[in-house]
């Protein structure tokens, strides 16, 4: 069974801080156990978070609490402008740890912020100077200039008063800990079995009963955890599916409709129209270049960025802030 993306973050540099720059076509649901707060540092985008999507530009900045899905998307999803791909949006992300300086504030352990757009509980000048300080943080931990590790703690830690101090949190029991912990467990069950299974024709009602649930409970439950429908998430998936088959010229439409759990060509069509406003073999017709150009694409959903281009990225960010 293919899993949900659970992200292990990996410390390589400090333990419990962690930052990258990456510039992202899609990147599917996952989840991990690290606050995450991003910057969108150039273009547009969608991220979901939870049950609520986001339009994404230049200069935004987002709190993720720990746990909880997301994902994001190029804005629109999948664009042919095949010329523009270097304006799919690219984040700094900084990943943050719920033992960050526990020692010191044990409380951040059971913290349970609102993830949030913090130009929501932030005035200007206030979010401005939290981004310089994760955009300077970023900058010394990839060229690792001296006493970076000081300067990174001190900054994170300024930026963690500022949140506690702006956006809205609950400090919860050990007790609702295990209840959440559970709960994003089902949320992982509950996307791993359709990453499995979207190409059948997948039932909610056997996702209930997997759940022990019956299906009207499960399907308000799925509606309120992913804000859609079961089936539109279904859907959803199997128009990604179709999206990565598109290119290889030796699968028909009808074959790429089976492959991607439609049974029904006609529901493919459908769909098609819906999201794009055409058809699938309109689709395929704009497709009209090199298809290695395809490939590229199609493969490309997510590029991080190396030392150099990231301290760049931040840089040229940095001037247009001032």
């Amino acid at each position: 069974m293919k899993q949900l993306d659970v992200e292990l973050i990996r410390y390589e540099k400090l333990k419990h801080v962690k930052f990258l720059v990456n510039r992202i076509q899609f990147r599917k649901e996952h989840i991990h156990n690290e606050f995450e707060i991003f910057i969108v540092l150039r273009g547009s985008g969608i991220a979901k978070i939870k049950n609520k999507s986001y339009n994404l530009k230049t200069g935004d900045a987002y709190l993720i609490n720990s746990g909880e899905v997301h994902s994001y998307m190029r804005d629109p999803l999948y664009s042919l402008d095949m010329e523009n791909m270097d304006d799919a949006p690219l984040f700094l992300f900084a990943q943050i740890s719920n033992h960050c300086l526990r020692e010191y504030f044990p409380q951040i352990r059971t913290t349970v912020f609102n993830s949030c757009n913090l130009r929501d509980y932030l005035n200007e000048d206030e979010l401005k100077s939290l981004i310089l300080l994760l955009v300077n943080s970023a900058k010394a931990y990839f060229v690792e200039e001296p006493l970076y590790q000081l300067n990174i703690l001190s900054n994170i830690a300024k930026v963690l008063t500022t949140c506690y101090k702006k956006v809205p949190y609950e400090i919860i029991s050990e007790a609702q800990k295990t209840n959440l912990k559970q709960k994003n467990l089902r949320v992982e069950r509950i996307i791993s079995y359709i990453d499995a299974n979207f190409e059948t024709q997948i039932r909610l009602q056997d996702l209930a009963e997997q759940e022990n649930l019956s299906p009207t409970h499960f399907s308000h439950l799925f509606t309120s955890l992913f804000g859609v429908t079961f089936q539109n998430y279904v859907n959803i998936k199997r128009m990604e599916q179709c999206i990565r088959l598109m290119p290889n010229k030796e699968k028909t439409l009808l074959e790429i409709s089976y492959e991607s759990g439609f049974s029904d060509p006609k529901y493919m069509n459908r769909m098609f129209i819906k999201h794009f406003g055409y058809t699938p073999k309109e689709y395929r017709k704009r497709l009209g270049m090199e298809q290695k150009e395809i490939s590229q694409i199609t493969r490309e959903f997510e590029s991080i960025y190396s030392i150099a281009e990231s301290v760049q990225a931040l840089t040229d960010f940095e001037q247009q802030l001032k």
